[in-house]
């Protein structure tokens, strides 16, 4: 027997009303990131100070130019992971390296209101939420001319790895030009779901440090170019390292010592990641260098060996 005109009628009240929850709760989610994730810009000018500049919620041209931000620099985004902020040494060391050495825009994006220690699941489920309006700002800011695609590189630790992967797997004005992933996050993250986590599709190029794998950060590979410093699992000179803190932060120790020695981290191509997580990678003649300074000729899973306190690199 067929529905009745009332039955289909009432389902189709019921789709309708479904559809209106979603959107309001959708909507209800967009203002909450809108409220909560704040961009510091830093240019020249304030490069000394923790806080930069703090881009209004409204995003208004004139409050970013302001600040010092030249849109004819490069524009490097620092996102931060799992109970940081804007002012933590993951955050404050590239972006001093960077200013050391160039003249840049730096973009902190501050997500700590949503991701407070102990509460890691609340970081894990606000990473897509704040990725979209990552998303949304870097938008809004090509469209007004302050940032050009092939000079926008983002970089992520950690939980801020994968919020960066969302951002540019989602921009609505074209691919970015670069996005580095310091030890990706691992736990309650699945590394096959690609519209939640950092992946090769997310940028024109994806580059990747793991040096906490199979702890805090992921083993698989997340990128065009994944590194794996002394094997990518523990790092020397974190001894005792039970919880995987002092391995997972050497990733951005790593990162902010490549941008002030360009040549500093040389690493040697191995079969598969598998080879390069048990350090089972011959010497070959194809190299690449680690960090943001990044030369390589061929894609896939790449292993050196660092010091076990800073400097980390030769020289």
């Amino acid at each position: 027997t067929s529905a009745s005109p009332l039955t289909m009628a009432n389902a189709r009240l019921a789709a309708v009303l479904l559809l209106a929850v979603a959107l309001q709760a959708e909507a209800a989610s967009d203002w909450y990131h809108r409220q909560h994730v704040h961009f510091h810009v830093f240019s020249k000018d304030t490069a000394q100070t923790t806080r930069g500049v703090v881009i209004r919620r409204d995003l208004d041209k004139q409050n970013v130019l302001d600040s010092g931000f030249n849109p004819d620099l490069d524009t490097k985004v620092l996102i931060h992971g799992f109970s940081n902020g804007v002012t933590s040494t993951a955050m404050q060391e590239p972006k001093d390296a960077y200013f050391s050495v160039s003249d840049v825009n730096v973009m902190v994006v501050d997500w700590s209101e949503l991701n407070p220690a102990p509460l890691y699941l609340a970081g894990v489920g606000n990473v897509h939420g704040v990725g979209m309006r990552v998303a949304e700002v870097l938008d809004w800011m090509v469209a007004e001319g302050l940032v050009k695609l092939d000079r926008l590189h983002i970089v992520g630790h950690s939980l801020g790895a994968h919020v960066a992967g969302v951002a540019g797997h989602n921009m609505q004005s074209g691919r970015v030009a670069r996005i580095t992933g310091l030890d990706p996050a691992r736990p309650l993250i699945n590394p096959k779901d690609i519209d939640s986590c950092l992946s090769p599709d997310d940028a024109e190029l994806v580059d990747v440090i793991h040096t906490n794998a199979g702890t805090l950060g992921q083993q698989v590979t997340s990128g065009h170019i994944d590194f794996y410093p002394n094997g990518g699992k523990s790092q020397p000179g974190c001894n005792n390292d039970f919880t995987g803190a002092c391995s997972h932060g050497r990733s951005h120790e790593l990162f902010a010592e490549s941008i002030l020695h360009p040549t500093t981290f040389t690493a040697w191509q191995c079969e598969d990641n598998w080879a390069a997580l048990h350090k089972r990678c011959e010497q070959s003649s194809v190299t690449a260098t680690m960090g943001e300074h990044l030369t390589y000729s061929k894609p896939g899973a790449y292993y050196l060996e660092t010091a076990s306190s800073s400097p980390f690199g030769s020289k």
